[in-house]
């Protein structure tokens, strides 16, 4: 089998028992203030998704395959496709029945990138503030956006809903009629260099094993 990269959720993402996850934000900004309590704050790059994962205690076998398969991604060099497990399905749907089969699009973008609406969700279909979604985009669809509602709004009769505050900013290569994800949205990572521990085996079971990831665009 030729092994591809980023690698599939079926490759490593659905394989893991995960204990505990830390999912959250790098940010990447620059301050300075003065001696009167004024504060400046300036961004200095967008901010990057992170995950801190610690996997379930397992048989030898299956932490050991875990660990090849992460060796495998050559340290940082190559990315594979990560979901947040809290957040596998939309809070309204956590199932992902109700959505079903739908394809679900961006019906528009706000001129700040701030927010987006959404188009072909099932009638009355919600979106929770929390929810993640995903965008592929770019040349070949090769690169991914990964968004997270940050308000509450429900679709209307015709599945389409009004526009909904997202973080971070949709990126500028993202298009009105995007295809979006709401059931498994992924975020495509590196895993952190030197953050990588294939467990410790004690008596019938590996514990401890875990890593970090960082965003890549």
């Amino acid at each position: 089998m030729t092994i591809t990269y980023p690698y599939s959720l079926g490759r490593l993402n659905d394989l893991l028992s995960i204990d505990s996850v830390i999912w959250d934000i790098q940010r990447n900004d620059e301050m300075s203030g003065s001696g009167d309590g004024r504060v400046w704050s300036v961004e200095l790059a967008p901010p990057l998704w992170t995950g801190d994962v610690t996997l379930t205690a397992g048989s030898h076998a299956s932490l050991k395959q875990i660990a090849a398969i992460i060796r495998k991604l050559h340290g940082s060099q190559e990315a594979l496709f990560l979901c947040d497990p809290l957040s596998l399905y939309p809070q309204y749907d956590p199932t992902g029945a109700i959505l079903g089969s739908s394809v679900v699009t961006i019906g528009a973008i706000a001129s700040d990138r701030s927010s987006l609406s959404l188009a072909g969700l099932p009638s009355n279909y919600r979106i929770t503030v929390g929810d993640k979604m995903s965008i592929a985009y770019g040349a070949g669809l090769t690169r991914c956006a990964f968004l997270e509602a940050s308000e509450t709004k429900t679709a209307n009769g015709s599945g389409i809903t009004a526009q909904i505050a997202v973080f971070p900013f949709i990126p500028a290569g993202v298009a009105d009629g995007a295809e979006i994800v709401l059931i498994k949205p992924a975020c495509k990572c590196i895993i952190m260099p030197g953050t990588h521990n294939p467990g410790t085996a004690k008596g019938a079971f590996t514990q401890g094993a875990g890593f970090k990831v960082i965003q890549k665009k």
